[in-house]
């Protein structure tokens, strides 16, 4: 079977030929370079690295597209790993700590994995991803070379940078570390998470049993039809999405990235700053002020949406509450409607609104609801329908 795999910043192409010498090794993919793999013949295809700001990104839809005509595709480290965590339903095979990083919704954006290259040496990395970052500080701090407040210091520099500019030197300069023997900085370089799990995905690769064998390079494969316009609403009318948005996007916690601006003007944030948006919710002053604004519940859900609307997010929950029903609505058409993973969902919706399980949610509800106001019935809900799309 002819494989084709993308890396250079994550894993050096060099070595990636040294594990799988029959692969047919290329740069960080970018738009298009999944469809001409697949033209080509692959049918195998691993995704380690894809570009990011300087070209067009491969597209989930590309990615799906791929797999369904056939194709084994396996991702990885970074721009792999995003595209496997939005594409698995269709078979895409995720490997490594980042990629579960992202299909638990830890991550949400691509900040973490993205860094700087250098295109004339193999599109090496220049800068460190946040992801790696966050993992020497904790080993660091395990190591008794930092401080807890070091610690969060030079964490919340680093996500404050732009990313090329996040090098070690740097960011122990502006968190105010020193390192005269330089063991801080030897320590810190060598976590590498990203490189972990694209050698693990290349081993994973070459172990899996072959397919069908391959098509052979006079196979054109067709990247099917194309939206002539994209509808923002998926078909649905404004209207109805006004009303089905809030009780969702509460209902599921999806709020908490939002709560800082849906309570701006009101509270004081400087002294509730934390890690976790869902943990700062729980604060006593934050759940009382989302309290009152629960007592006009048509003013919060119109409040929310504009928020939804000036952070350019109303598309991204749209999609996903779309796909969550379009999903439900399949399974609830089949005989078999049993939903084999009700408690674990209940568990991530309750973590999600600041809880460690759903048992701790519903002891703390207070005529039938959150003490921040989130009605218990939008909770439950959204339960439902999530069981429901991921059976």
């Amino acid at each position: 079977m002819r494989t084709t795999i993308f890396t250079g910043p994550s894993l050096p192409p060099g070595e990636a030929r040294a594990l799988l010498p029959q692969a047919h090794v290329l740069p960080p993919a970018k738009r298009g370079d999944v469809y001409r793999a697949r033209e080509s013949g692959s049918s195998r295809i691993l995704i380690i690295d894809g570009s990011f700001s300087q070209v067009l990104p491969v597209s989930p839809r590309e990615v799906v597209e791929v797999a369904r005509d056939g194709a084994q595709i396996v991702g990885a480290s970074s721009m792999g790993a995003i595209r496997a965590a939005e594409c698995w339903p269709v078979g895409v095979h995720g490997v490594g700590a980042v990629y579960r990083m992202y299909r638990s919704g830890l991550f949400d954006s691509d900040d973490p994995v993205v860094v700087a290259t250098d295109p004339d040496d193999d599109h090496s990395a220049v800068s460190v991803a946040l992801v790696n970052i966050r993992a020497a500080i904790r080993k660091l701090y395990g190591l008794k070379l930092i401080t807890r407040s070091q610690g969060v210091e030079l964490h919340r520099v680093a996500a404050e940078s732009y990313y090329p500019d996040r090098v070690w030197r740097l960011l122990f300069r502006k968190a105010g570390i020193d390192d005269p023997s330089g063991v801080i900085g030897e320590v810190a370089a060598s976590v590498d998470i990203k490189r972990v799990d694209a050698l693990r995905a290349v081993r994973f690769l070459s172990l899996l049993p072959d397919g069908a064998p391959a098509d052979g390079t006079d196979r054109r494969f067709s990247q099917g039809p194309r939206y002539s316009s994209h509808d923002p609403l998926l078909g649905h009318s404004r209207e109805e999405l006004d009303l089905s948005l809030p009780p969702f996007i509460f209902g599921t916690g999806r709020y908490q990235k939002y709560i800082r601006f849906l309570l701006a003007g009101q509270l004081d944030f400087a002294g509730l700053t934390t890690g976790r948006e869902s943990k700062l919710s729980r604060n006593s002053s934050v759940e009382s002020a989302l309290a009152g604004l629960f007592l006009d519940i048509p003013s919060l859900s119109a409040n929310l949406m504009d928020k939804i609307h000036h952070f350019r997010q109303f598309e991204t929950e749209v999609m996903l509450w779309h796909a969550v029903h379009r999903l439900k609505d399949h399974k609830t058409s089949r005989t078999e409607v049993t939903p084999p993973h009700e408690t674990k969902v209940r568990d991530s919706i309750a973590k999600a609104h600041g809880y460690d399980n759903w048992d701790a949610l519903t002891t703390d509800l207070r005529d039938d609801a959150l003490p921040s106001g989130v009605p218990l019935d939008w909770i439950e809900e959204a339960c439902h329908d999530l069981t429901l799309a991921r059976s």
